[in-house]
């Protein structure tokens, strides 16, 4: 009984000691990526597992995506419990992301003994820069910019057009002065005008009184002188009757 004890144990343990030493492996992963720097729209990767050294096995992968944080933002699990010979690569991941920092993360785990489990994990980091982003922000930066110059513009154009009434009312006002002045002032000259025209008229009327009072005067006189040289005349044709009467009386008395 005790022979058959030990044979029993000694057949497991051999068993044991054959079966650990064809489950010894060594399995690496590695995350595929052609930069450190990637716009948002062309940021794309991949995990590979290799076999480094023992038999095929069965491999667990997956990985995550974390931001500067340490945020976790995707996950991933390409293989799980899947057969692996020689090496095995994940699909083409493309996520969207935002313009920042990331850290991508990817593990294995396999069904043999692997020797050196510190190429079981790889890490990468890399950075999204979203031009689209910066453009929009610089194109909201002009915006600003330009509604601040317009601002500016219109502020300017108000305060001119301001300045450029008050200036015009000023002008106005000396304009309507200066109007009011030379109306006052051609008003005074008619009205002086006025008044010379009336005084000329009034001694021109003068005049014509004066020149028509002595036409008068002198039409009186002429008809005085007139009259008075008439009545000469006449006396002297009485006179010269008188004496031709006289004379012819006297002839002919002498006869």
């Amino acid at each position: 009984m005790k022979a058959v004890m030990f044979a029993l144990i000694f057949a497991i343990y051999f068993t044991g000691n054959a079966f650990a030493q064809q489950a010894l492996c060594d399995y690496k992963i590695e995350i595929l990526v052609n930069s450190s720097e990637f716009e948002s729209k062309d940021f794309s990767w991949r995990m590979r597992a290799a076999r480094v050294d023992g038999k095929s096995t069965n491999i667990t992968g997956t990985a995550e995506i974390e931001d500067s944080n340490g945020k976790l933002i995707r996950k991933y699990m390409p293989w799980t419990n899947e057969s692996i010979s020689k090496q095995k690569t994940s699909n083409e991941y493309t996520p969207n992301l935002n313009q920042g920092e990331y850290k991508i993360i990817s593990r294995i785990s396999v069904g043999c003994e692997d020797t050196d489990k510190n190429n079981n994990i790889d890490a990468k980091i890399i950075r999204i820069n979203n031009k689209n982003n910066e453009i929009n922000a610089a194109i909201n930066q002009n915006k600003l910019l330009d509604s601040k110059i317009n601002d500016a513009i219109k502020n300017e154009t108000v305060n001119q057009t301001t300045t450029n009434q008050t200036s015009e009312n000023k002008t106005s006002r000396m304009r309507v002065s200066s109007l009011t002045t030379d109306s006052k002032n051609e008003s005074d000259q008619l009205i002086a005008s006025e008044e010379d025209n009336v005084i000329q008229l009034r001694n021109s009327d003068s005049k014509k009184s004066q020149n028509k009072l002595t036409t008068a005067a002198v039409q009186k006189s002429e008809i005085v002188y007139e009259s008075s040289s008439e009545k000469a005349k006449e006396w002297i044709m009485v006179g010269l009757l008188t004496l031709s009467i006289l004379l012819n009386i006297i002839l002919i008395w002498k006869r």
